[in-house]
């Protein structure tokens, strides 16, 4: 995992995430844990939503470009640190663990809602691998393998 990144926001580091000024008006995002194949563990989550609303109130930031670093864009969820926090759901009865699990879905849906709600275009530089979660920059893209491991996992895409 990279150490703090610094970002064009004085105060403002992430851990998963490189921000730099790309040109003038355009920011690059570039998620960055490339040991890790970028896989999306607990900060990413938490660190998208802060980036790109920091992004959305920025007035000298006109568009935005994410990416990955290293060889692929994302292998999806890090699987090793949220896999059991998304299949071990507190509760004591079935309905408060359905309960629960929604309100961690939503969680982690705020993350792919912020990139839809950021007032900047949003252009994804995708390459290689995109898996699962990954699909946050995902379309038609030539040379991209677009995975869906879930369901392999006992996971169901939603």
């Amino acid at each position: 995992s990279a150490k703090a990144a610094a970002s064009p926001w004085p105060g403002r580091s992430f851990e998963t995430l490189r921000v730099t000024p790309e040109g003038e008006h355009v920011l690059h995002v570039e998620l960055h844990r490339p040991d890790k194949r970028n896989a999306m563990n607990p900060p990413f989550w938490r660190e998208m939503v802060e980036c790109f609303q920091d992004i959305g109130q920025d007035p000298s930031c006109r568009a935005v470009v994410i990416s990955g670093a290293g060889k692929i864009f994302t292998a999806g969820l890090d699987l090793v640190e949220m896999g059991g926090e998304l299949l071990l759901v507190e509760g004591e009865d079935v309905a408060r663990k359905a309960w629960n699990l929604r309100r961690k879905i939503r969680h982690y849906q705020e993350t792919f809602s912020v990139l839809e709600k950021c007032p900047k275009p949003v252009i994804a530089a995708v390459h290689g691998a995109c898996v699962g979660a990954g699909e946050l920059g995902m379309g038609d893209r030539d040379g991209v393998s677009p995975g869906c491991p879930q369901p392999a996992q006992g996971l169901l895409p939603a």
